[in-house]
């Protein structure tokens, strides 16, 4: 989770203690998400694995549309992730280039494996499995 862009004075003084204490640990994601069901709830914005390099307001136009998780863009842009006009016209933006170029990163962001189980997913082979075990590797 990425702090730098939230406000935590507004919060009461526990709260306030406990995100500057996960600030300061060190966490390591697994290389390749072998859930399907855990893959597909991945965050994309807000110091999620996807690095949303393309800046806040880009950020804040998928917030607003509520479009915050890896299978949520699926559902937009297709197994490929290849249909940015689709994501560009969700978000009410005109520049397709820059959801294009947000689009290819996070494809490069994603292992073979993960991609070829988005496609599966796609393809009506396999539901995810909602009793998937929560993906392991987070260390300090």
């Amino acid at each position: 989770m990425d702090l730098k862009g939230l406000r935590l004075n507004n919060l009461s003084g526990f709260y306030g203690g406990l995100f500057k204490v996960w600030g300061l640990l060190r966490k390591e994601r697994p290389e390749c998400c072998g859930s399907r069901f855990w893959l597909l709830r991945e965050p994309v914005v807000r110091g999620s694995r996807f690095v949303c390099g393309v800046g806040p307001s880009l950020q804040q136009r998928l917030c607003e549309e509520r479009i915050l998780t890896l299978g949520q863009v699926v559902e937009v842009c297709g197994p490929r992730l290849d249909n940015a006009a689709g994501l560009a016209s969700r978000l009410s933006l005109r520049s397709v280039r820059v959801v294009s170029l947000l689009l290819q990163s996070w494809r490069q962001q994603l292992s073979q494996s993960e991609l070829a189980l988005i496609a599966a997913h796609c393809n009506g082979l396999k539901s995810p499995n909602d009793n998937d075990s929560f993906p392991e590797k987070m260390t300090q």
